[in-house]
């Protein structure tokens, strides 16, 4: 009976410790400012808090100077005054999930192009961190361009502002080398990515832990 209770015990402190350093990283984390950025995106909300639909405006108004998002750019505002959309897309705007798609034709009809966006709430209560997504998918495999890939902004909860935020810096930096396609959550916390390399293609899992991600093989 002796051993029970030591094992027992054992097995709470660990718990506790476990705990505290969790707590410990709360207190601590730190998103890093950038001493050459000063660009700070404005977030208009009828609401206390932003929605899908509110990051969604901010982010496509910021990046209508670029390929691509020129065109969905055009269509959103179409879709808000809900007029016919102009580039053969649709648009699928969850609120209660906070996530939103876009899925349009590729350029010459050659694939389809993916846009999705969603937002996580940080562990500090303090900030949200926004993705934007674009993937290109052709037949059986992936195309790539200037604009595909993930991108990510911190919200500000207090002074409603978002600027960008690298993604070394929360743990979703991938190999140059490699071709990587990302799958937004519509429900849940973590990141799907399938990458290609050298001929070769696996699916990897971002896990979410309330301010970054870490890596994990997926299931």
């Amino acid at each position: 009976m002796k051993r029970l209770h030591v094992k027992a015990y054992s097995v709470l402190m660990t718990l506790v410790a476990l705990v505290w350093t969790q707590k410990l990283a709360a207190q601590t984390f730190e998103y890093p400012i950038y001493e050459d950025d000063d660009v700070r995106i404005e977030v208009k909300s009828k609401g206390a808090r932003p929605t899908i639909s509110d990051f969604a405006t901010a982010i496509f108004d910021y990046s209508k100077e670029m390929e691509f998002f020129d065109k969905v750019y055009e269509d959103w505002k179409r879709y808000q005054q809900k007029k016919p959309l102009r580039h053969h897309g649709n648009f699928i705007v969850d609120i209660k999930n906070g996530f939103m798609s876009y899925e349009t034709p590729g350029a010459e009809g050659n694939g389809t192009i993916y846009l999705e966006m969603c937002f996580w709430n940080c562990a500090d209560a303090k900030h949200k961190l926004v993705a934007c997504n674009v993937r290109w998918k052709m037949g059986e495999d992936y195309g790539w361009s200037e604009y595909v890939g993930c991108r990510f902004y911190l919200y500000d909860n207090e002074k409603k502002t978002m600027r960008v935020i690298l993604p070394e810096d929360i743990g979703t930096l991938y190999d140059g080398n490699c071709l990587s396609a990302f799958f937004l959550p519509r429900k849940g916390k973590n990141i799907r990515v399938t990458v290609s390399s050298e001929g070769e293609r696996w699916d990897e899992v971002l896990e979410w832990d309330g301010y970054k991600f870490s890596t994990k093989e997926a299931p």
